[in-house]
């Protein structure tokens, strides 16, 4: 990500929903009973959220946003904004199966203040990027939230990846691979 850094405005959900939940307001106590139910973020909610991000950048800027695009409505109402207000752009769909997905989620480790990930089971490591301690993330612990999270993507995402690839946006990145030859496929599509 550092490579990037100054180059795009960049937008990531999970980072915007966790700056949300730092303060006690109605937002946080939606975000923390969301997430202690193991549910997704209504749909409507990530929308306003995107909005509120495409009215602070300028149309010069260029933009790198990190799952956005979980459900159909979401998909479809993200894509036209980005449409109407003449942006183009392409989604990077990075192919992975299930088995090793469930694997990196349950090595997983991030920092809070940052949202780095880092992957290992030492929990007490430490944020190379801000030096806070990383932690795992209370959903990839709770097996029945994976599970969850998993049956969301396969129902909710994948008809939204066949959407893209029919109106020409999706290119797809073999993710069942090392990190380094995944980046380099991603830096063909990201300049």
């Amino acid at each position: 990500m550092e490579k990037f850094l100054g180059k795009f405005k960049y937008f990531e959900t999970w980072s915007v929903l966790r700056a949300l939940a730092w303060t006690d307001n109605a937002i946080w106590n939606y975000l923390k009973e969301t997430i202690e139910t193991w549910w997704l973020v209504k749909d409507e909610v990530v929308v306003a959220i995107f909005n509120v991000f495409l009215q602070t950048v300028e149309p010069s800027d260029v933009l790198l946003l990190d799952w956005v695009l979980r459900k159909m409505w979401q998909t479809q109402a993200i894509c036209k904004e980005m449409q109407k207000v003449g942006r183009e752009f392409v989604v990077l769909h990075f192919d992975l199966q299930d088995d090793i997905a469930y694997e990196r989620l349950a090595s997983r480790i991030v920092c809070w203040k940052c949202g780095n990930n880092s992957y290992g089971w030492n929990i007490g490591w430490i944020c190379e990027n801000c030096g806070w301690e990383l932690v795992r993330r209370s959903d990839d612990l709770n097996i029945q939230s994976v599970k969850t999270r998993m049956a969301s993507f396969h129902k909710e995402t994948e008809p939204c990846v066949k959407w893209l690839e029919e109106n020409g946006w999706l290119v797809h990145i073999d993710a069942n691979r090392w990190v380094d030859e995944i980046f380099q496929d991603v830096l063909k599509y990201v300049k």
